[in-house]
């Protein structure tokens, strides 16, 4: 399972891809990962940055509010969720509804996650 997510949506980058796509330093990007300002996975050597959060001028429009919704401190779940069908969201992933400028209702559905009780 963990290695289809980071296979999926254009897969994972380096710190050193996502830092250039933003144009800023790998310092930069580590201090945003330690803030929870991008999605990351520690993948033992060293993390990776899944490319799904990359937009057109950035990161995509939302990433930091979903990030600040969510109640899970787990990057894999964080990244599992925007990945994976959501009941919240009629069954559709996350990451679509976001790329829909759906942000409201991904962060109301990331608020949720991994609430017991919920789906």
């Amino acid at each position: 399972m963990k290695r289809d997510m980071l296979k999926a949506e254009g897969g994972a980058l380096s710190a050193q891809q996502l830092a250039e796509h933003l144009g800023i330093t790998p310092q930069g990007l580590g201090r945003k990962r330690e803030r929870n300002q991008v999605f990351w996975l520690d993948v033992g050597d060293g993390y990776v940055y899944p490319a799904f959060q990359i937009g057109k001028n950035g990161l995509l429009p939302g990433i930091r509010e979903v990030l600040d919704a969510f109640t899970v401190d787990d990057p894999w779940m964080r990244v599992n969720f925007m990945l994976t069908g959501d009941q919240r969201l009629g069954g559709k992933r996350p990451i679509e509804q976001l790329r829909k400028g759906k942000i409201d209702d991904v962060v109301t559905a990331a608020a949720a996650y991994g609430e017991h009780g919920a789906a």
